[in-house]
């Protein structure tokens, strides 16, 4: 039995520890609140799941993602040249089984790959408006790659605050960056209207023929044949930087990909799908039990579209 990691960011701690499986359904989406992905609204993040939002200034406009991140904001001023943004907000979501002390091994290799002299200011215990547990980190860095900019050479000081918290096998975070030497709770209220919201989490109706898709994925994931695998993917698959070629490498190299790792049981449910003409939107989680595992883990999917070509259906990733 092969286990499969989804989605590779531009380092193996973003793939998911998941794999393919039976589909589980119910409903169809509500037309009340959609995911942004889907319908964007200024000064709102719908996250599909595990189904949150959180909400920042409407005037703030949407930047490319920076890695670990799912969307990300920033606001504009009269002082900064074209392209430069500040304040700035970050939303993330990624498996991670860890306890959420020790979020600095899924987010620090990443911060490392665009930042310099990391800083860790402080990192202490809180909670969301809900109760449930999350953590305050702020630290201070030399910022060496803008996703805006590029390579910035010779670049400045930045303070990034991060509100981290976990749901089940999920690491969520919203972080918040400026030029300021002291993130204030000014913006610090924007991380902390981060909340869930369980009821958009029910599963929901696919058609037969995604159902169909998603079966026959699982059943090659866990089959472990590379071929077989890269069948599922468009020759235009693209996500945050990766593509099929740099997809297939991963599969057959990397030593976290599910053709090396062995799953016990596997099942994704569907809690979010809106067809877009040849393309549809698919969100939701997997339900994965690997070899040491105690219990069954939920991972995001975070393939996140499918397009059909000659009839069939093929991952797309998250382009728009």
């Amino acid at each position: 039995m092969k286990r499969l990691a989804v989605v590779p960011l531009l380092t193996a701690l973003l793939v998911l520890t998941a794999g393919f499986p039976a589909l589980t359904q119910a409903q169809t989406l509500g037309a009340d609140l959609k995911p942004t992905y889907l319908s964007s609204v200024p000064g709102l993040y719908v996250n599909g799941w595990p189904a949150f939002t959180l909400t920042y200034p409407k005037e703030w406009v949407e930047m490319p993602p920076i890695p670990a991140e799912v969307y990300r904001a920033g606001g504009t001023r009269p002082d900064l040249p074209p392209g430069v943004h500040l304040p700035i907000i970050g939303i993330g979501v990624i498996p991670n089984r860890l306890p959420l002390e020790e979020w600095a091994k899924a987010l620090m290799p990443v911060w490392k790959q665009f930042a310099t002299d990391i800083k860790v200011l402080y990192d202490k215990p809180s909670r969301l408006k809900d109760g449930a547990p999350a953590r305050e980190v702020e630290f201070e860095y030399v910022l060496a790659w803008d996703p805006s900019l590029g390579r910035v050479e010779n670049g400045p000081t930045r303070h990034t605050f991060i509100l981290i918290t976990k749901r089940e096998s999920t690491l969520i975070f919203a972080d918040l960056t400026d030029d300021r030497e002291k993130i204030g709770e000014d913006l610090k209220k924007h991380a902390y209207s981060l909340a869930f919201q369980q009821s958009r989490e029910e599963p929901v109706n696919v058609p037969p023929d995604v159902r169909e898709f998603l079966v026959m994925c699982c059943a090659d994931f866990v089959g472990g044949d590379v071929g077989s695998i890269m069948g599922h993917f468009s020759d235009r698959f693209f996500q945050w930087g990766t593509n099929k070629p740099m997809m297939e490498g991963w599969f057959r190299n990397d030593p976290s990909s599910p053709t090396q790792r062995g799953t016990m049981s596997c099942e994704v449910t569907v809690t979010v799908f809106g067809p877009q003409g040849e393309r549809a939107y698919v969100d939701g989680f997997w339900l994965i039990k690997t070899k040491g595992d105690a219990s069954a883990q939920k991972a995001p999917l975070n393939l996140r579209q499918i397009i059909k070509e000659q009839g069939q259906w093929k991952w797309y990733g998250n382009q728009k």
